[in-house]
């Protein structure tokens, strides 16, 4: 088992989660907590001629994780990480839709004007975007090398793809206009997902690291992401079903581990659908601005706890009480931040005494 400097009892974690996988509990219920570590380290700046040139900038980006990584305590079941980054519509740009960068995203424009006349929607690895990614992994893998994970990119396939390649406005249309061309592009952009998840992960398992992550930090040392599905708050469950869920069941399939991205309230008349796939082992749902807080959706989370689901759920810590009195700990991974260490130990105390 490999060790990490900036986190203690990795191999804890590790078992904590598999189980967590399983809906089942070990020495205590899975909690991932962050804090402020007790010494902090200044992150690194730089001048740069325009933000593009800071996204991409390799050893600038993993300098300021690393800082970022090394300040902050790691209590409970959660591990470093980083994961390299250039926004949403990353696999919208590996197809060529070009970038624009803000402070702290970035959003693609579609390229795809015409359904009876699509560019070729094929990954090239010498797309500069990809290119940055894999650096970006490259230099996280040497610099993180005993310290932190590196984790697979935010891919965003299938649907959100298709409508970042068309715009979701005219994809909406699409759907009603031209059903068999929208299809037609489902299956061309299919291969999307596989092939930017495999050049990520080759390079990650040729380093030596054989425990892979992703932005929602969950671990397994076999195949592992995120499947989701945004643009799905937008459309009827009948449409889902038609365009989309077949996609999502793909990748549940080749997946070891899989947890579903439910984004927003719009998007829980999708719930039992994906309850539905058997292989699917869990659900993130997440409120989203304007929804309240999260434990006023806690008959959301119940349902998906009756439908034999993991969940993760990140939550403020003045509501760890109610979840811990409304939802049994199995399958339960509860996240939040903690103003210091001791306040992050008191509240994994008080999750080793949920029963």
């Amino acid at each position: 088992m490999f060790e990490l400097s900036y986190k203690a009892d990795v191999a804890g974690a590790l078992d904590r989660v598999n189980a967590w996988w399983n809906c089942a509990v070990l020495d205590r219920p899975a909690v991932q907590v962050i804090a402020p570590a007790q010494h902090r380290r200044e992150a690194p700046t730089k001048m740069f001629s325009s933000t593009q040139e800071r996204w991409l900038d390799a050893e600038y980006v993993v300098a300021r994780a690393d800082a970022h990584i090394s300040s902050t305590y790691f209590g409970g079941d959660i591990l470093p990480m980083f994961m390299p980054n250039v926004g949403p519509d990353y696999a919208a740009a590996s197809l060529g839709a070009p970038l624009s960068f803000g402070n702290d995203t970035s959003w693609s424009a579609p390229i795809v004007d015409d359904l009876d006349n699509t560019p070729e929607l094929k990954v090239d690895p010498c797309n500069r975007y990809v290119q940055a990614i894999l650096e970006h992994t490259k230099v996280g893998l040497e610099v993180g090398k005993g310290k932190f994970l590196v984790g697979i990119t935010d891919l965003h396939p299938g649907g959100d793809l298709a409508a970042a390649l068309r715009d979701p406005q005219q994809l909406c249309l699409d759907i009603a206009d031209a059903p068999g061309r929208v299809h037609e592009l489902m299956d061309r952009i299919r291969p999307v997902f596989y092939d930017l998840y495999r050049l990520q992960d080759d390079l990650i398992m040729a380093a030596g690291q054989h425990v892979r992550t992703t932005w929602i930090p969950l671990y397994s040392t076999g195949r592992y992401y995120v499947p989701s599905c945004d643009f799905a708050a937008l459309v009827s469950p009948r449409t889902f079903n038609e365009f989309f869920f077949h996609e999502i069941a793909e990748e549940v399939e080749w997946l070891d581990h899989s947890i579903f991205h439910l984004d927003g309230p719009d998007a829980v008349r999708h719930l039992d659908t994906l309850c539905s796939l058997k292989k699917l082992q869990a659900i993130q749902f997440v409120v989203g601005a304007g929804g309240g807080s999260v434990a006023s959706w806690m008959h959301v989370f119940k349902r998906i706890q009756a439908a034999g689901k993991a969940m993760h759920i990140s939550i403020d810590a003045a509501e760890l009480d109610e979840f811990m009195q409304s939802l049994h700990p199995e399958g339960v991974m509860l996240a939040m931040s903690a103003p210091s260490i001791e306040e992050a130990e008191s509240i994994i105390k008080r999750v080793s005494c949920w029963t």
